[in-house]
């Protein structure tokens, strides 16, 4: 491991260690909020994690998109943390860890976290589905333990696979350049996830397309136009007869199309969404992860690749 990743690596257990002693430390009277959890300042522990990162070294300067990965990661960690309002709101989390894990989790596991009721009920701090109570506690040490268990070993997973193409920057270290010296990169100003504007693109596709699935469609024209972004969202990663089913599935179709849905609407699109949707981000996600390129925010795109040597 070279000494960009150790540094990392320990970047990442030290905001971890501290995000833990903010929780444990919480005072064990402290009103429960909405979700489940303790009444903790969730702003709070991100703005400490992002601080506790960058004073570990994580934001060394060399390789900013790799840290710019941690950072991002770290929002991820916290939401889970904190839990979720409604599940669209954990669908669409999980669309961000699409893009965040480069794709590394398992397919099922999408499908799984948004349809199991007691993990969604943890998620929510709330009894969902067929769970008629979740305690505070439980809902907690189960977002933990996804933490643990799923999330870290995915964001290292992550890391081994966009590592090789992370541009070394080092023009702000060079002693003999002429002229006005040049700003080290700040990798919370970065534009684009992973600073890889392909993935930028991705995120923004996939994003639109899980929203048009929630919101409903105006008329079967329009699922039709929509199952042609889905296509291209996904990288056709989703099967042919997935893309078509909202169309020829006449009961699915009629739970699609409409914006006043009614809560039996919204379950169907949720699920569809968690069942096929996110599985097929993921998909894509995997398949791009080792071809796009870097580039640095309000630069021109010069289409980097990793010729950087990581050594």
């Amino acid at each position: 491991m070279t000494e960009s990743e150790v540094r990392v690596v320990q970047g990442l257990e030290a905001g971890m260690d501290a995000l833990a002693d903010m929780l444990d430390d919480a005072p064990a009277e402290s009103a429960e909020d909405a979700r489940g959890g303790v009444a903790f300042d969730a702003e709070a522990i991100r703005t400490h994690v992002h601080e506790t990162l960058t004073s570990a070294g994580v934001d060394a300067p060399t390789r900013p998109a790799s840290a710019k990965l941690v950072h991002d990661q770290a929002d991820l960690l916290v939401d889970v943390l904190e839990g979720f309002p409604d599940r669209r709101a954990l669908l669409e989390w999980q669309q961000d860890l699409v893009i965040q894990t480069v794709g590394q989790l398992e397919d099922a596991w999408y499908s799984r976290t948004a349809a199991d009721s007691p993990t969604v009920s943890a998620l929510l701090g709330r009894p969902w589905g067929t769970v008629e109570e979740m305690p505070a506690e439980l809902a907690l040490e189960v977002r933990r333990g996804m933490v643990a268990k799923d999330l870290l070993p995915a964001f290292h997973a992550a890391h081994e696979v966009a590592r090789w193409a992370a541009v070394e920057r080092v023009d702000h270290l060079d002693d003999d350049r002429d002229g006005d010296d040049v700003d080290p990169i700040d990798p919370l100003d970065q534009q684009y996830p992973l600073m890889r504007p392909a993935f930028g693109e991705l995120d923004g596709q996939q994003a639109a397309a899980l929203g048009e699935l929630l919101e409903g469609f105006a008329g079967s024209e329009a699922l039709l136009a929509w199952s042609l972004r889905v296509v291209g969202a996904s990288y056709a990663n989703i099967d042919r007869e997935t893309v078509t089913a909202p169309y020829f599935e006449r009961p699915l179709r009629r739970r699609l199309i409409g914006t006043d849905p009614t809560p039996e609407d919204m379950f169907v699109r949720e699920g569809w969404a968690a069942e096929y949707l996110l599985p097929a981000f993921n998909r894509a996600a995997d398949a791009l992860g080792k071809r796009a390129s870097e580039v640095t925010a309000a630069r021109g795109f010069r289409g980097e690749t990793g010729t950087g040597s990581i050594t």
